[in-house]
């Protein structure tokens, strides 16, 4: 039987072909059309290309979100030649905008991976990029592409190394970019000045696109007969086939740029001055910088002849169906890794804006605003958007002075960075290359002046500049987007921002006025107040999304942030936080503290709570295309909360609305922070060195913890004499005089947690009076308490080594939650202690001791220390480990029919359910289990409400055909009720339904979920409870109003 999409549908379970090749939604129907212009026009004019179907394999074809397609697909009628298929690789390879390729022929189904750049044909040893091929749908091997496989993710899994985002054509082509760059820049033999170098990239890219983009008759813009043209012209003094050839010829390449120019207007080459002189001037300004042998290397570059590293891919790369975005990326390579810059990935900005600018609409004259535009990438993206927008609005293609009106009237980039306002005025220009057919380009097309026009080279906080003064220009934007620097400190970096956030742009800027509307923000972060300024700038009916450090917005407790805090959530509606602190090294790879993103509208609060997402890693390649939120990383924040309670954003970003109260009982325990207010504990950090200018005769010759773990033998104590004396006498020149906290009774904690341990871990000093206490270095906190209270420092040793400190410290400490396993001092010394217990820790043997000793010493419910110890077991493990950590392995193996994760869930779950609705209430689970092996990534259980057979947990086994199709038959009643795509796309999903048991139709929630132990824990059987109990509530209230009306 002849291989098809409709086969595929059929048998492996796709969508519709009409969905792949034609799909309704908005996002996945733009990425149909960009692989259509970009792949299936290029392979029509292949000899065996006529005919060839693209379309791409998307989550939800239905989606208006820009999520990246989980495959480009071709289909064919006929057998492909191994050039055809090379070809149609190398397209996708440089399309960049999926990890998969799959190619469907009559007789076989083949994938590959567009992680990995095309074969040369002079690498026949090498591995290809294609994956794995079938001859039928229906072998056991073709099941690897089933939809279950690719919707859920567990085929890129399987396939990781094939999957790694550097290799792509985007990432490959910077690093190649970037050798180019620091050749020309700092190589002796050519020492060009970095402006000048990088204009000539720029120049380079520009030309190379012209090069490649073909019209609608498949002729390249520039082409051999446009270059003998030029030649009868006069323009160039020869005849040239391609550009190597013409970089080897200076006189000519210099003549070659001035036609460009001439055509083309624009930022991209010199000659802007007003006169006719200065123009000139300009040009032989770079004239003299740039030498014969400048020029000569470039040529070698394009020509391929350079091939060292990733230079030699540069044949392959194809201009035309590279993401012209990619050219915004620059910048990281460019402007280099400054402080407090962070650069931003495409698929971030599109998840941004399809936030506040989504596809589907018709507005299209929309004021847009990037405060800090960097290299362009959030204004090209935007400005894509608009020109949807006009074509749905006036259901044609926009003129040439339609796209110019949008570059001039719609869209404005400020930043302080002259280089980066280079690459965002060129990556412009090349997306309204991009929308116009290349034949208009030597006849219509006159780029606009941009630079210091609509992209501006100055400091948003400037209140001289017109388009972004606070008070002249209020209220004119509709959209304000972007990724503004910050970081401690940033401030200082501009002269503008301190007087702005003083209140000098007030028309009224006394004391009094500033005092109380003035801003201020921890650390003296700029970032923060790009949120404040740009609400001044916004249109009330407009939306603001940011990108913001999470340390100073929500995580800091000092004083500044608390301040910023509650003045920033009273004064404006605030929808969203997108806490990405989990995805950090993944998405923001010279990050060095978390981000977030704000989303919000310039009017005062309305009282809704706002919506605050903790997306996690997959670990998987997908993490480099898409943001995976799932229901457990959402909560909602109130008001209050947002604006008061810090607690609120740790607590939330890796537990629940439970872990949540849990915390807040326990805020009211006592701590050595209450215990030192009272004078009873006595605390400080060890010493530290710095600049070694302070000499502290008391701690010479005392013992010393030096190293950076305890000595293995220490569990409860650790022996004063099994440590060497400290023979160096100098610390810091700040560093405290005071050694009261050196002295016995003495406990030393780490600051860190341990990997290893995984937990934290405290020691008590064990000495006699002649040696005393022991000093620490700055790695360790050493806290005194007088021997009269030495039971409270046996609670304290309890707690610091106990799970309850781990948790404690991942959900109330900012820099432990978000990224650092080294705690602040503030947050360590606020871990709860118990009250002293009789015995002390003479029962203590094992760390197991500790647990239970701290379990009963607070009177923990079961359902409390089921919180504590799946966090400690499955979150924290999840977060600092990878894909083999605990929490992410198979919820059964092979051979095991016990099911104890999921029996264990089911009896959670029920706990809660029955606690809510009464223990007499008859409430059963079914646990659907595959036979044999299981090979299905998702796991099912059944919550039937009203079984005759209560307090049962049952598992019913099906073969793995079987079970797929009872999940596709729920997956059809899930898309009946959602509109967010399918249950395998979805991944963690409730469908609500109904099933017969002995003849009796009982209401039965159905729970999918991916098979990983770390969405089957006990905390998560009682959270998905709640929110069952809450469904079940409302649908009752609902319900009797109905009868009531």
């Amino acid at each position: 039987m002849m291989i098809s999409l409709e086969n595929a549908h059929i048998d492996l379970h796709w969508p519709p072909p009409d969905e792949i090749i034609n799909p309704l939604g908005s996002g996945p129907s733009v990425y149909a059309r960009l692989a259509k212009e970009k792949i299936g026009q290029a392979i029509s004019r292949l000899s065996d290309g006529d005919g060839i179907k693209v379309g791409v394999l998307t989550g939800d074809p239905l989606s208006n979100t820009t999520e990246s397609p989980i495959a480009i697909v071709c289909e064919t009628s006929r057998t492909l030649s191994q050039n055809t298929l090379r070809q149609i690789h190398k397209l996708a390879w440089n399309f960049s905008r999926s990890p998969l390729l799959i190619i469907i022929e009559p007789n076989i189904v083949r994938a590959w991976t567009c992680c990995e750049p095309p074969l040369r044909e002079d690498a026949l040893e090498q591995r290809g990029p294609e994956i794995m091929q079938v001859s039928s749908l229906t072998e056991q091997a073709a099941k690897a592409l089933d939809w279950v496989q690719l919707a859920s993710g567990q085929f890129f899994k399987n396939h990781s190394d094939r999957f790694r985002r550097e290799q792509c054509a985007d990432y490959a082509l910077l690093e190649t970019l970037d050798y180019v760059r620091q050749e020309l820049i700092y190589h002796a033999k050519y020492r060009l000045d970095e402006d000048i170098c990088h204009d000539l990239l720029a120049r380079v890219i520009f030309m190379q696109f012209l090069f490649h983009r073909k019209d609608s008759s498949g002729l390249p813009a520039l082409n051999e007969k446009r270059l003998s043209r030029l030649y009868d012209e006069g323009v160039l003094s020869a005849k040239y086939n391609g550009l190597s050839e013409i970089l080897n010829n200076y006189v000519d390449s210099y003549a070659f740029f001035r036609w460009l120019n001439e055509k083309f207007n624009g930022d991209l080459f010199p000659g802007k001055g007003e006169t006719e002189d200065e123009r000139e001037a300009e040009w032989q300004q770079e004239m003299k910088s740039v030498k014969r042998e400048h020029l000569e290397l470039l040529s070698n570059f394009v020509s391929g002849h350079m091939r060292k590293g990733q230079i030699a891919l540069w044949p392959m790369y194809s201009f035309d169906a590279i993401p012209l975005e990619f050219i915004s990326n620059i910048y990281e390579q460019f402007v280099g890794k400054k402080p407090g810059v962070v650069y931003t990935r495409a698929h971030v900005v599109d998840f941004i804006l399809d936030g506040v600018l989504p596809w589907n609409s018709k507005q299209w004259d929309l004021k847009i605003l990037d405060p800090s535009c960097g290299s362009g990438i959030f204004l090209v993206k935007a400005y894509q958007r608009l020109i949807h927008r006009w074509k749905l609005a006036h259901g044609e293609e926009p003129k040439v002075d339609d796209l110019r009106g949008l570059l001039e009237n719609n869209l404005l980039g400020i930043d302080n960075d002259q280089h980066a306002v280079r690459v965002a005025s060129f990556s412009l220009y090349l997306a309204m290359c991009d929308e116009i057919d290349p034949k208009h380009y030597w006849n219509k097309v006159k780029f606009p002046r941009l630079r210091h026009r609509r992209i501006i080279c100055a400091d948003f906080f400037r209140e001289d500049t017109k388009e972004f003064r606070t008070v002249d220009d209020a209220h004119t934007f509709d959209i304000v987007v972007g990724n503004p620097p910050w970081g401690r400190n940033s401030c200082l970096k501009s002269d503008h921002v301190l007087k702005w956030a003083a209140g000098a742009h007030e028309k009224d800027c006394s004391k009094e006025r500033t005092g109380q509307y003035g801003w201020v923000t921890a650390y003296r972060d700029i970032g923060p107040l790009f949120l404040a300024k740009a609400a001044a700038l916004t249109h009330p009916e407009g939306q603001i999304a940011l990108i913001q450090p999470a340390m100073s917005l929500i995580f800091d407790r000092v004083g500044t942030a608390s301040k910023f805090r509650k003045k920033f959530f009273n004064s404006f509606k605030v929808e969203e936080i997108i806490n990405l602190s989990a995805l950090r090294f993944g998405l923001f790879k010279n990050a060095t503290s978390p981000v977030c993103i704000v989303t919000m509208k310039p009017t005062p609060p309305d009282g809704e709570p706002l919506t605050y997402i903790c997306p996690k890693p997959a670990h998987t390649g997908e993490d480099d295309y898409r943001i995976i939120i799932e229901p457990q990383d959402i909560n909602p924040i109130y008001l209050h909360e947002a604006a008061e309670d810090p607690l609120v954003w740790t607590a939330l970003m890796w537990g629940g609305r439970r872990d949540f109260v849990l915390l807040c009982r326990l805020r009211q325990c006592k701590n050595l922070e209450q215990l030192k207010a009272k004078k009873i504990a006595v605390t400080r950090q060890g010493i530290v060195r710095g600049d070694r200018k302070k000499f502290q005769q008391s701690i010479h010759r005392k013992p010393i913890l030096n190293s950076d773990e305890f000595l293995k033998e220490a569990f409860i104590y650790l022996n004063a004499k099994a440590l060497p004396e400290n023979d160096d006498p100098y610390t810091h020149s700040r560093d405290s005089v005071n050694f009261d906290a050196f002295t016995l009774p003495q406990l030393i904690i780490k600051q860190a947690w341990s990997k290893n341990r995984g937990r934290f871990q405290a020691v008590i000093i064990a000495s006699d009076e002649t040696t005393g206490g022991i000093v620490c270095s700055e790695s360790y906190e050493s806290v005194h308490i007088n021997k009269q209270n030495y039971p409270i420092l046996e609670t304290a040793w309890l707690s610091y080594n106990s799970k309850l400190a781990v948790y404690s410290l991942l959900l109330s400490s900012g820099s432990f939650a978000a990224y650092r396993p080294t705690i602040n001092v503030e947050d360590l010394l606020r871990v709860p202690i118990p009250e002293p217990q009789i015995g002390g820790l003479n029962r203590i043997k094992q760390l197991a001791d500790v647990d239970e000793h701290i379990r009963k010493a607070f009177s923990f419910k079961e359902s409390e220390w089921t919180l504590i110890d799946d966090l400690f077991e499955y979150t924290l493990p999840d977060f600092k480990g990878d894909i083999s950590s605990p929490g992410r392995q198979k919820t059964r193996t092979s051979d095991d029919k016990s099911e104890l994760h999921l029996k264990t869930y089911c009896e959670y779950f029920l706990k809660v359910l029955k606690a809510g609705f009464g223990k007499n209430k008859s409430v059963g689970t079914t646990i659907l289990q595959e036979k044999n092996t299981s090979t299905l990534p998702l796991r099912m259980v059944a919550i039937h409400l009203d079984w005759p057979e209560q307090n049962k947990v049952r598992i019913e086994s099906f073969d793995a055909p079987d079970l797929t199709k009872r999940l596709f038959e729920l997956n059809q009643k899930f898309l009946k009720t959602s509109s967010s795509g399918g249950i395998f796309y979805q991944r963690v999903v409730r469908v609500y339904s109904s099933v017969k048991i002995n003849g009796k139709k009982i209401p039965t929630i159905f729970i999918i979920k991916p098979d990983q132990i770390r969405y089957w824990t006990r905390s998560l059987a009682m959270r998905d409870a709640d929110e069952v109990a809450t469904d079940i509530m409302m649908w009752r209230q609902s319900t009797e109003r109905e009868m009531d009306s």
